[in-house]
C-alpha cells in the first residue's frame, strides 16, 4: 500500500515537473506572446461569428418583411387593375403590416388608410361604396379575399414598427405608382389600431404604370 501511495507521489511529481518545463521552455523560447496573439485572434473570431450570426438574421428579417410586403404590392395592385378599388386623381391606399396586433382588425398585424382624394371600394355584394363608409377593413377583405389569408402578416425587424404599400394616382390620372416603405418612428395611436403614416422612411423601392384604358 505504502508503495503505491509512493509511487502516485513520484507520478504526480514527474508529471508537475514536465509542465512546468515546458512551461518554462516557453516562456525562454519567446512564445508565450504567440500563445497570447492565439487566444486572442480565437477570442477575435468569436466576437466575429457572433457579429455574422447577427447580421444574418438582420438580413432574414428584412428579407422576410420585404417578401410579405411585396405580397401585399401585388394583391393591391391587382385589386386597382381588375376595379375591386377605384381610385380618384390624387388619392392613395395603403396595406400595413404593424408590429402590434389591430384590435380593429380581427387582433392581426393589419391595418389600411387612404389620403389624398376620393377612393371606392368594392364591397362584399360587388358594389363600389365610398371608403369612409366602408372602412379600412372592407378594404383589406377586399383585397385579401379573407382576413385569414393575413395570418401570416408580421413585423419581423428590430426597430420597424410599420411596413407596408402605397398605390397613389397622380393628379392628372395618368399613372399609378406603388411605393414600397416602412418606419422607424412610433407613431401608434388609439391603442395600436392607428398611426401616423407620414412617419415612412423614404420609400426603397417604387414602380409606376399607366391606367388601363
Amino acid at each position: 500500500m505504502w508503495k503505491e501511495k509512493g509511487q502516485n507521489i513520484i507520478e504526480y511529481a514527474l508529471m508537475l515537473a514536465l509542465v512546468v518545463g515546458i512551461g518554462s521552455f516557453i516562456y525562454t523560447q519567446g512564445y508565450g506572446d504567440n500563445i497570447s496573439a492565439v487566444f486572442n485572434n480565437a477570442g477575435n473570431l468569436l466576437e466575429e461569428v457572433n457579429t455574422t450570426q447577427e447580421e444574418a438574421k438582420k438580413e432574414a428579417d428584412r428579407n422576410a418583411d420585404r417578401s410579405y410586403a411585396e405580397h401585399l404590392g401585388d394583391l393591391l395592385k391587382n385589386a386597382v387593375t381588375d376595379g375591386s378599388i377605384k381610385l380618384g386623381d390624387g388619392s392613395s391606399v395603403y396595406l400595413l403590416v404593424q408590429n402590434e396586433p389591430n384590435s380593429k382588425y380581427h387582433n392581426l398585424h393589419m391595418n389600411g388608410a387612404k389620403t389624398g382624394g376620393k377612393v371606392w371600394i368594392k364591397n362584399a355584394n360587388g358594389n363600389l361604396v365610398d371608403y369612409g363608409n366602408a372602412g379600412f377593413d372592407t378594404m383589406l377583405d377586399t383585397v385579401g379575399g379573407n382576413y385569414h389569408n393575413y395570418q401570416d402578416a408580421a413585423v419581423k425587424q428590430d426597430g420597424v414598427y410599420w411596413y407596408g404599400v402605397q398605390i397613389k394616382k397622380d393628379s392628372t390620372g395618368n399613372s399609378y405608382t406603388l411605393s414600397y416603405m416602412d418606419s422607424n418612428i412610433d407613431s401608434y395611436k388609439n391603442n395600436y389600431s392607428g398611426f401616423d403614416i407620414n412617419q415612412a422612411n423614404a420609400p426603397y423601392k417604387t414602380e409606376t404604370w399607366p391606367p388601363t384604358p
